[in-house]
Order: structure tokens, then sequence, then C-alpha cells
């Protein structure tokens, strides 16, 4: 019986090729891809589902007629170190289209249920001082100046802003890679969090690859981002000093003054001991980074340009160590699930799934399940 091959069309594998990071396949993929274009060979659908799971590129691009047109204006937003504009990963690119296919269920779904918009998105403006905007959020979340104290540690206080967030109608959702796929984790060089501004259903992605107290900077500065209404994705390391647009370099200061208010600042701060160790004390006061308060101490005017850089250079390396041994564990795979998922948007998800409005498949694809492991987390999660 004779082979079955499918033709693939030059363009098609033109948009591949430049859109495959040549560092992370092998060269004999280039090669084959070249005997594709050129005709020398036609591959079966073995070869391309296996060209497929190399190359990362989604199967079914490859039956395309025409190169696909990707929307991936948020992901070449971004810089990473002082590179504006490097080509994107696939994970980035098939985070980014999930998290956009989740929002636009999320945003039909309410206005279908005729609930109103949200009254906080874009509420603010980047003509509003950092200390209003700072003020705003708080008042609008229902916010003690002093809500750090309330949690035992970052991650405690990212879960706690987190659920308040999730109350007033933001989706927050969290991953440390593309669905369940170990072989695809998120790198955090290239994105920390990212934010897709909708007035209906506003979302927030943080990638938990970070340490604690980054994502939950992250967090505050992609909050920050909401209420200026701007979207975001943001990859500006907590210990970084280089240069960032005036809208990043707001949204920083807002946060810095949610997660240390400067008035509780300046009656912590205690100049009489050695700064060193005044920056350990501040930062478990805070429950936040060494970095957050170096750079808090730097701002007010606690400590010379020098004693920041170099202090600043340690908290990167510090940083670097930190990721270099940070163990990886497979952990409880429905606790990271629903850990991951807003819990809002499933349970939103499977009620329009028993009123026979959602497919099951959809709901699968949308939380990058199968039948199984979205019926266990449900089940995990009590049920709706």
């Amino acid at each position: 019986m004779a082979t079955v091959t499918v033709p693939i069309h030059a363009p098609v594998i033109d948009w591949i090729m430049q859109n495959v990071h040549e560092d992370q396949v092998a060269p004999d993929v280039l090669d084959q891809l070249n005997a594709w274009k050129t005709g020398e060979k036609q591959p079966t659908l073995k070869q391309l589902e296996a060209m497929s799971r190399k190359t990362r590129i989604p199967f079914g691009y490859f039956l395309l007629q025409t190169p696909p047109d990707e929307d991936i204006a948020l992901a070449e937003y971004r810089t990473v170190g002082s590179k504006k504009n490097q080509k994107p990963s696939r994970e980035l690119i098939d985070i980014l289209d999930q998290m956009t296919a989740i929002q636009d269920w999320m945003r039909d779904e309410l206005k279908r249920e005729q609930s109103d918009a949200t009254s906080f998105v874009g509420s603010r403006s980047l003509h509003d001082s950092t200390g209003e905007i700072a003020q705003r959020i708080r008042d609008d979340l229902g916010l003690k100046t002093n809500w750090y104290r309330e949690g035992k540690n970052a991650e405690d206080n990212f879960n706690r802003l987190r659920n308040t967030l999730v109350q007033h109608g933001l989706l927050i959702f969290t991953g440390g890679k593309v669905g369940a796929n170990t072989h695809r984790p998120l790198d955090v060089k290239e994105f920390r969090a990212f934010t897709l501004i909708d007035t209906h259903a506003p979302l927030i992605f943080i990638n938990t690859t970070d340490t604690a107290n980054g994502r939950l900077f992250s967090l505050l500065h992609e909050t920050v981002h909401v209420w200026l209404g701007e979207n975001s994705l943001f990859n500006n390391p907590e210990w970084s000093d280089e240069r960032v647009s005036l809208l990043e370099q707001k949204c920083n200061a807002v946060a810095a003054e949610l997660l240390v208010p400067a008035a509780d600042f300046s009656e912590v701060w205690d100049s009489s001991i050695p700064v060193e160790d005044m920056i350990g004390q501040a930062a478990r006061h805070f429950r936040c980074s060494e970095a957050v308060i170096l750079r808090r101490a730097y701002t007010t005017k606690k400590i010379p340009r020098t004693l920041y850089t170099r202090m600043l250079a340690l908290q990167k390396e510090q940083w670097e160590q930190t990721k270099a041994h940070k163990k990886k564990s497979g952990g409880d795979f429905y606790k990271t699930l629903l850990s991951n998922l807003d819990h809002r948007f499933l349970t939103a998800l499977e009620r329009s799934v028993i009123q026979g409005n959602t497919q099951d498949t959809d709901a699968y694809r949308l939380t990058a399940t199968n039948r199984r492991t979205y019926r266990g987390a449900l089940e995990r999660m009590g049920g709706i």
C-alpha cells in the first residue's frame, strides 16, 4: 500500500521557519523543512505531527494554504533586557492565545447575563499622582494602607490580594508552563506577567516560575495597569535599574506605594541601624523583597546612588542564585491546576456547560484539560 503524503505550501513553510527558534530545534529539523519546501520530499501525517511537536507550531498551521495571521502585538511589546521586539517564544504566544480565548468567553458570558461593566478599569490616568492612584485602588478594593501586615509573608499576601481582586471582578490566572506540559515551561526572563484589558473581564496572568516576592510585585504592577486601562506584558524584575517607559515607571511607582507606603516606610526606617540590616528588617516588616525596599530607600533619599547601585547588583546576583537552585517538584496535579485557574471563571464555565450553552470540548480546551482532569478539578473544588 502506497504511503499517503500531504503537500505543504511553500509560503507556510517559510512562515514556520521564520517562527522557529533555531536554538531550540535540531539542525535536521530545518533541513527537513527545506526538503518539503523544494518538493524534494513530501511529509506523511505522522511526520507532520512529529514536526509540530519539535517546532511547537500548531499542527493545523501546516495544513493551511496561506500563512496564519497571529496577533502577537502584546508579545512584541515587551523589552527583554535592553533589546526590544525579540522573537516571542511559542510558549508565550500559546499562553496569550489561551488567556485571550478565556477572556473572550467570559466577556460573552457576562454580557449574556447582562452583567454591568466594571467601574474601575481605566478610571485613573498617567496625569494622576502616584499617591492618588494608589489611594483610589485601595478605596476601590477596600484595602487598608497597612494591608500588607495581614499576611505572614509575600505568598500569603499574594493569595489575599488575588482573592480580593477576584471578588471585585478581575480574572486572575497563574501558571509556570503551557497547559500540563512540563517540557514547555514559561521563561521568567521573557515575561513575569501580563494584563489583558476589558471593561467586563479584565484579566491578569502571573508567571509562577518567578519568586514569591516577584509574583506579589507583579500582581500589584498589573493591578495598576487595570486601573490605568492599559494592556501590559511585564518582564522588568524588581532588581532592575533599566530605563522603562513612563507608563511602566508609573506602574512600578504605584505598586511600590501599595506594597511599601511612603509614610509607613519613613516610620519604619531607622538611620542608626546599618543599611544592610535595615533593608532586611524592612523587607520582613512589609512582607516583600529586599530589592523593593532598596529601591524605596533610594527614591526617598535614605541612601546615596553609589550604595544603591552596589547593593542592587548584589540583589541581582542573589536572585540568579535562587533561581538556579530552585527545586522543581511535580506536586499535587489537581492542587496546582486549581491554584492556576480562576475559580470564578471555572464556576461560570461549568454552569454554562450544565445549561447547554457551552460544549464539553470547549471547556476542556479553555482550561487545557481533558474529560478526566476537568471533572477531577471540579470535584476537588467542591463543585459549583
